[in-house]
């Protein structure tokens, strides 16, 4: 197999380039290619990142989309992170059939980050195997040039910025949670609610209200999404993630919903009143409503990327 490796918080279009590169060198040679990373991500391992871009279940969706047709997780330990580059070496040619390995320009690996690309490439020419280094895309935002990565998706998220991730990434950022029971105000403001239970590793973005695609019965629709603690009734305590789907009719519990975040409408506020809240709300729907259908006219692939995506892993988890 021709090995994809790299820690992968996610895939976005750097990856994309890497994927390409891995299928041009498996095709010719009769090979199978895809994708080799660990679990769990080594950020969340050593302490340096708290929550992650995705989830795994969200990642597999990412990866049907994407087209990838193999990801080998390796298991992330004391024993993996002491191993030396050679070591490692060894390790990955023992875990995994290795006939060919592309990664990053930036890729390190090894006790300490000690093992760089031209080392693994000597690697892989010792082994009579190919060997590719891609280098790292850049995207051109707000005149300057900036390195395509994790960690700008991340900032891009934190801060609420949707557009750039969605450019980043190549498609929009999304959270995929299942509907729990909440306190029954949005019915009584006239907008009801789907609350979603987001897991605690998974990052969530900046407080406030965002237009988003919903994938409701195998059928994508507007939405507008809340993410606080509802500071207008001053009794939350914990953040809380709500969604009002735009033309649907009936409850969503126990639903599993993938939520596309597509734009940022405003920061979280306090309002005199419920009456307030609910006139501000309706205007939120009527921008989410205009931001959806400009974003599923000019993303067709959703549907036929997502959906699928969407549906294979329902099966695979055992829904209908």
């Amino acid at each position: 197999m021709i090995v994809v490796l790299g820690s992968f918080d996610g895939f976005h279009r750097g990856h994309v380039l890497l994927f390409e590169r891995a299928r041009e060198l498996a095709a010719p040679r009769g090979l199978d290619w895809g994708v080799v990373t660990f679990d769990p991500h080594p950020g969340l391992f050593m302490n340096e990142l708290a929550t992650t871009l995705f989830t795994v279940r969200e990642r597999e969706l990412i990866r049907i989309f994407l087209g990838v047709p193999r990801v080998v997780s390796l298991k992330f330990d004391n024993e993996l992170v002491h191993l030396t580059p050679p070591r490692f070496w060894d390790f990955l040619r023992e875990s995994v059939d290795v006939d060919g390995v592309v990664v990053g320009r930036d890729f390190r690996f090894g006790y300490r980050r000690t093992g760089d690309v031209a080392l693994l490439e000597e690697y892989c020419r010792e082994a009579d195997m190919p060997f590719i280094a891609v280098e790292t895309l850049m995207l051109r935002d707000a005149r300057k040039d900036v390195k395509v990565s994790s960690s700008l998706i991340r900032s891009c998220v934190e801060a609420g910025d949707c557009e750039l991730a969605a450019r980043v990434l190549g498609y929009p950022w999304f959270i995929w949670a299942e509907v729990v029971h909440g306190f029954g105000r949005g019915t009584a403001l006239g907008f009801p609610t789907a609350n979603l239970n987001v897991p605690g590793t998974k990052l969530m973005p900046a407080a406030g209200v965002y237009a988003v695609a919903v994938l409701v019965d195998g059928k994508w629709r507007g939405g507008a999404l809340s993410i606080g603690k509802n500071p207008t009734f001053d009794d939350v305590e914990e953040v809380r993630v709500e969604v009002f789907v735009l033309d649907h009719e009936g409850d969503l519990y126990e639903a599993s919903l993938p939520v596309l975040f597509l734009a940022r409408l405003r920061g979280q506020e306090r309002f005199p009143d419920p009456e307030h809240l609910a006139l501000q709300i309706q205007a939120d729907v009527r921008r989410s409503g205009a931001i959806f259908r400009r974003g599923i006219e000019a993303n067709p692939n959703w549907e036929s990327g997502f959906l699928t995506g969407y549906n294979e892993i329902l099966k695979k988890l055992g829904y209908r």
